[in-house]
């Protein structure tokens, strides 16, 4: 009998092994998670500076960047950042150039040195084509062909699916149930920031996050103009979260002001007006999740990049790899521990 009990138990024991090891087959099997868990919701947002993806004066010249749109995909320009744009929620540029399909007259600029920057409405496919989401489009260039010129631009971007951030006009883009709002405009002096309060106002009013990308400063330096920095830490004391700024052609650090923060430049990026442009720059990448009291949570990182790679601009930047010199240099001084990332 002792033998009998001792065979049953063991076959019990048998049978339970196998009926848990058919579960643990048929959950492998399964084509998901029986009960799925909510993600935490949360919003990665990407930035990079000037976006000149055109010519002086649209010219076609050979090796020009308008001549490379004639012999290159759209997607070219980008390629080599287009995946870090695609993992994300949302990518800003900043559309420094007219696109225009019309011979459009340049509009008088007085004397002494200046630059018309244009290209064909079709070059708007390079932002399309490799998941950019919002282009800011107030700038020092934004006005180079005129009103005609301002208005082409936005239709060639709007047909292209991305939405238009004119200049002090505040656009709204909602992920994963939070609510960003982000203002483009120009600041060319102290006290210029008082004209965009009221849009900073309603921003604050109707998003959960406001980000102010302007335009304006010292060009082709890498201290900061005193100005913006009072400027910009008068934005952050009245509800601005995020300022990320342009028109520089230099990379300027990241400041933390109170709860906010201040990436003062980002530099080119594709940068169609030179051939030799500065060769530094970098895509600012920052995550704002929302806490179950509504509160926003917040991290960000910097990917170091090239404007170009070779021995002239290829119109094609470049994130720079961990293991070269330049990557820490620019990491340096992003964050403030170095003069200039050369």
């Amino acid at each position: 009998m002792v033998q009998w009990e001792k065979i049953n138990r063991e076959v019990r024991e048998t049978s339970f092994i196998r009926f848990i090891l058919a579960v643990l087959l048929f959950l492998r099997l399964m084509p998901g998670p029986l009960i799925t868990l909510p993600e935490k919701p949360g919003v990665t947002m990407t930035f990079v500076g000037d976006c000149t993806i055109s010519t002086m004066e649209g010219s076609f010249k050979q090796g020009s960047f308008n001549w490379y749109t004639t012999n290159h995909e759209p997607t070219y320009f980008l390629e080599k950042v287009a995946p870090i744009f695609e993992d994300d929620d949302i990518t800003v540029v900043n559309c420094e150039t007219v696109l225009s399909d019309r011979k459009l007259p340049k509009r008088d600029k007085g004397t002494g040195t200046a630059y018309w920057f244009t290209g064909p409405a079709s070059n708007a496919k390079i932002f399309s084509s490799s998941s950019v989401e919002v282009a800011g489009f107030a700038n020092n260039h934004m006005n180079d062909y005129g009103k005609d010129g301002v208005s082409d631009t936005i239709d060639a971007l709007e047909a292209e699916g991305i939405t238009v951030a004119k200049d002090g006009v505040p656009v709204y883009v909602t992920k994963n149930g939070i609510t960003v709002g982000i203002l483009a405009c120009q600041l060319w002096y102290g006290g210029a920031e008082r004209t965009i309060y009221k849009a900073l106002e309603e921003m604050t009013e109707n998003s959960d996050y406001q980000v102010i990308y302007p335009h304006g400063g010292t060009e082709n330096v890498y201290y900061i103009d005193e100005w913006r920095t009072a400027a910009f830490h008068n934005l952050i004391d009245r509800g601005a979260d995020l300022i990320v700024g342009t028109h520089a052609h230099r990379l300027q650090p990241i400041e933390r002001y109170k709860n906010g923060t201040i990436v003062y430049g980002l530099g080119n990026f594709c940068f169609g007006g030179n051939v030799r442009p500065q060769n530094r720059t970098a895509i600012y990448r920052c995550t704002i999740e929302l806490g179950e009291g509504g509160e926003i949570s917040f991290e960000d990182s910097v990917i170091p990049c090239y404007v170009y790679t070779g021995s002239s601009n290829n119109w094609q930047p470049c994130p720079v790899e961990e293991s070269d010199p330049v990557y820490q240099k620019i990491m340096d001084y992003m964050n403030g521990d170095a003069e200039t990332p050369e």
